[in-house]
């Protein structure tokens, strides 16, 4: 569970996944761990000079925090620390909303085996509206 609890873990697993699956793993935004993968994140504001309009929004997530803590957008490479611990997003601007609020659902499982697979889902999610 901590491989998936954690953002930076779960970023990781992602990005391995969408490598090997490029297909079926295309369902969540471009997404960079700092420091370890800066270079490769810095080459996004590269990309950025060739006009103001087309200036890429990140939304920055400090890797282990919780609540909303520590969150912030930026198009500006000068707003990370260059050792500070990141996740980092390509902030998705038309999300889906519910009256003009982002939200987010959760779908609670449990895993009682992997061979054989046993999945049981709980019959109420929770859903959590932005304000």
């Amino acid at each position: 569970m901590y491989a998936l609890a954690r953002k930076d873990h779960l970023a990781r697993n992602l990005n391995r996944m969408l490598k090997r699956f490029p297909e079926e793993y295309k369902f969540f935004p471009k997404t960079w761990l700092l420091p370890a993968e800066y270079g490769d994140f810095r080459k996004q504001f590269k990309e950025n000079t060739k006009g103001k309009a087309g200036r890429k929004t990140f939304i920055s997530k400090p890797e282990a925090s919780c609540q909303g803590r520590g969150i912030f957008l930026t198009r500006n490479l000068e707003d990370f620390e260059q050792q500070g611990h990141y996740v980092v997003q390509r902030y998705v601007h038309k999300a889906f909303l519910i009256d003009k609020l982002k939200f987010d659902l959760r779908i609670y499982v449990m895993v009682c085996g992997v061979d054989p697979l046993r999945v049981y889902f709980y019959k109420e999610g929770l859903c959590r509206l932005a304000t």
